[in-house]
């Protein structure tokens, strides 16, 4: 009896632990579609000086003594300064061309000219900074050229030093005679220790005038090239394995405020001291164009990687050229592609070969234009399908087997749209959303129609609860994204995260996947996560089916609490409300008056909150609000139970073009439902919100806007998906653990017999952990080892907030 007893308990507590696993039953004979040979890629832009002072190996900053503080500005002594030993003099001044002053060229506007009166014990230097630094490193050397001409008797030498110039790292002398006729000087440094805050700097010891300019200096580069990358950034890149790489941008394609200002291939190309460089106006800063249109393609070559080029459609921030005009940005992509593959009789196809590369790039995909697609044709959006349908028209007859990339909208919209007939190979989806968001989307691309347009994600990111610099929870929302779109490898061969550089000293947007500095470089754990999904690719997809034994009891739980509070928020705009709540003001500049609160700061997300609970999960509440000016509309709060927990109605958002409820749980947050719609100025409108459980009704006046449910957090939990590698005869399985609990999994095979396996494994302590470049492996990859515990069954841990990719062998 007691033998039976004991039997049945441990029955009872076998059948327990196999219900208590989350089963991942795969069966390696239901195939999915076969993975694009394009899966994945990257999209390089130069936004938070991810070239000049990032990728762009060029270590001194302002070589041509063009920049200046702001567009338009005259240019300065930017990164430049002069430091003589008394008694000795130097001072300088820029020049410009004139009759009596001839520059290097037509493309250098500006040069310095040195004024010196020097010994050998009485020095004089002009000295230069780096991009906030230049890093000495011991053993390395550093290749050093400048043009110069001038009257002058003495002798140069080049030097790294430390910042006070006191201690030398690196010291050569320059075989300079210098004449009235512009030449090329060059020599070569080796540093002795190592300063990441380096300068470097000519020194003088005689007497006289000299003009100076494009000094350059160049550590050594990724594979070597002349005019090439700093290696420990390109490596990076080099490492995800990218199967494409678009470039060069992004708004970068555009420019700002004048045509001018755009990035034009013709000037990016040839010897560095013909280049004229153009202002970055939409980052900031000005650019050497250093890293140019053949570098470029010369990057992609060296990563692997199929060159996507993106071209200006004759529209810029601020601006544009008439649709009925835009042939010369016709002609300029045709001559472009020319250049990229072009035999070498074509006139561009030559100047390829002069320049180094005889054999033709291959561009086989082509974009045109960026986000230029969107409803309000104010923004950068202008007739785009005429302007589309004139460069598909030629780019058709000329290059017929280019496929082409078509804008929708970038912002603002869940599910974009081609809204024309004209054909299109591919489209191009931007999504700059929360964690949450992603993971919901897992299953986004199942139902896309297969018989039209293929989709290129070309620029995504968690942008909003990413932490500081980027954390894990940001990074597993991507991951089950990434593993939705391999899913569905048919219909979005191509993808990209964006964007991918930060000089930790010029931070204009964030996250990034890849943080730097004069030198040290980190990835963010979505690096790494970028990094490892096409390490770990496979050939086709194989289905899955996924038992977890806890996800139904999560999601039975109704999504509005029991208790919550209601009130008003706006966003870079200044509205009024008509309400007798006393309100709390959580965030913004808000007023009360009788029955009225107005809100007067233009800044983002500014929320006042009632401090009357609305009691239950069924109310209804009755509004009256009018926008008083700003870009966008108003929004009702509801469901408020903290500052990380709440929905909210928005009416005229996204640049007063949509409408709009969104839920924020744990801080991140999720998109309801969207539908297109504007508010007017000055205006007073009614506003009806019922809210029956999880169903939400709102009226905009005597309107029904929205009739919807609220969300499930859906984004936390386990994902898996699987590919199988016929290449290694290889069953690679992924798993995402987004949540906080830790769990064990059973991949249960068919048709697959395992061998062995193993596991490479992304791990937080905590979906807010980060790394930084002091701590950078806070969060990387390790790999482990796996015990099958037979032929057909693996049994593997899941760690909380964590990546696995398990590979199994045949």
């Amino acid at each position: 009896m007691k033998t039976a007893t004991l039997l049945t308990v441990n029955l009872l507590f076998a059948a327990a632990t196999a219900s208590a696993q989350v089963n991942i039953n795969i069966d390696a004979q239901q195939r999915g579609p076969k993975i694009s040979p394009t899966h994945y890629g990257i999209f390089f832009e130069d936004i938070n000086h991810a070239a000049d002072g990032g990728l762009y190996a060029e270590l001194i900053r302002n070589r041509s003594f063009e920049d200046g503080p702001k567009y338009g500005a005259p240019a300065d002594m930017q990164a430049w300064c002069t430091d003589a030993v008394a008694p000795s003099e130097m001072t300088v001044k820029l020049i410009q061309p004139t009759k009596k002053v001839k520059l290097l060229n037509a493309a250098q506007h500006n040069a310095l000219e040195l004024n010196i009166k020097a010994t050998t014990e009485a020095p004089a230097c002009l000295v230069n900074e780096g991009y906030w630094g230049i890093n000495a490193v011991q053993g390395r050397s550093y290749r050093l050229s400048f043009f110069a001409k001038g009257k002058y008797k003495g002798g140069i030498k080049a030097v790294l030093t430390d910042r006070q110039g006191r201690e030398v790292y690196a010291e050569t002398a320059v075989e300079a005679v210098i004449g009235k006729d512009w030449k090329k000087y060059t020599a070569t440094l080796q540093a002795h220790a190592n300063d990441a805050k380096a300068q470097f700097a000519l020194v003088f010891d005689g007497v006289g005038t000299v003009d100076i300019d494009v000094v350059s200096l160049f550590p050594p580069t990724f594979k070597n090239r002349e005019n090439g990358m700093r290696p420990d950034l390109a490596n990076m890149l080099w490492q995800m394995h990218p199967k494409f790489m678009r470039f060069p941008g992004g708004c970068f394609v555009e420019g700002q405020e004048s045509p001018e200002n755009a990035f034009h291939w013709e000037k990016t190309i040839g010897p560095i001291e013909e280049r004229e460089g153009h202002w970055n106006v939409n980052w900031g800063y000005r650019t050497t164009d250093g890293i140019g249109f053949h570098e470029y393609l010369q990057l992609a070559e060296d990563l692997g990687a199929k060159p996507l080029y993106v071209v200006n459609v004759g529209l810029w921030h601020g601006g544009l050229t008439p649709v009925e005009d835009i042939q010369p940005w016709i002609d300029e992509c045709l001559s472009a592609l020319e250049y990229a593959n072009g035999d070498v009789t074509t006139k561009y196809g030559a100047l390829r070969a002069k320049n180094g590369h005889p054999a033709p790039f291959n561009i086989e995909y082509l974009e045109i234009g960026n986000e230029n697609n969107q409803p309000d044709q104010r923004q950068q959006s202008d007739r785009y399908y005429e302007r589309y349908d004139k460069f598909r028209k030629v780019l058709r007859e000329k290059y017929p087997n280019i496929k082409l990339i078509g804008n929708v909208v970038a912002w603002g919209d869940d599910n974009p749209k081609w809204e024309s007939d004209l054909e299109v190979d591919l489209l191009d989806e931007h999504y700059y959303r929360n964690p949450a968001w992603f993971a919901d989307a897992f299953r986004k691309y199942d139902s896309y129609d297969r018989k039209g347009p293929k989709i290129y994600v070309g620029e995504y990111a968690v942008t909003s609860g990413f932490g500081d610099l980027g954390n894990m929870n940001a990074a597993l929302g991507e991951a089950v994204y990434m593993m939705g779109i391999e899913n569905n490898s048919d219909i979005v061969p191509l993808n990209s995260y964006a964007p991918i550089f930060v000089n930790e000293n010029d931070a204009k947007w964030r996250p990034d996947m890849i943080r730097f500095n004069s030198s040290r470089v980190m990835g963010t754990p979505s690096y790494y996560v970028q990094m490892l999904m096409p390490q770990n690719i496979g050939t086709q997809v194989v289905k899955v089916a996924q038992e977890n034994p806890y996800e139904a009891q999560r999601l039975k739980a109704s999504v509005t609490p029991k208790k919550s509070r209601a009130g008003f928020a706006t966003w870079l705009t200044k509205a009024t409300f008509k309400n007798d709540d006393e309100l709390e003001c959580i965030s913004g500049n808000w007023k009360q008056a009788g029955d009225e609160s107005s809100q007067f700061s233009m800044r983002e997300q500014c929320v006042a909150i009632s401090k009357k609970v609305v009691d239950g999960d069924h109310y209804t509440l009755k509004f009256r609000a009018r926008k008083d000016s700003g870009r966008e509309g108003f929004m009702i709060v509801f469901n408020y139970v903290n500052p990380q927990n709440y929905c909210w109605l928005n009416f005229g958002g996204w640049g007063n073009t949509q409408h709009g409820i969104e839920q924020i749980s744990g801080g991140g947050k999720m998109q309801v439902a969207t539908k297109r719609g504007s508010v007017e100025e000055g205006r007073w409108y009614d506003i009806t919100l019922k809210v029956e459980g999880d169903n939400v009704k709102a009226w905009l006046d005597d309107e029904l806007i929205f009739d919807t449910m609220l969300k499930h957090d859906t984004s936390k939990g386990i994902f898996s998906s699987a590919t199988i590698d016929e290449k290694t005869n290889e069953l690679i399985v992924k798993v995402v653990n987004s949540s906080e609990e830790a769990t064990t999994a059973s991949l249960n095979l068919s048709h697959f017999n395992a061998k062995c396996a193993r596991v490479i494994r992304l791990a937080a302590n905590d979906g807010m952990d980060e790394n930084t470049l002091q701590q950078p492996t806070n969060i990387h990859p390790v790999e482990q080892i796996l015990s099958p515990e037979s032929a057909k069954k693996v049994l593997v841990e899941i760690p909380a907030y964590s990546l696995n990719i398990i590979r199994i062998k045949q």
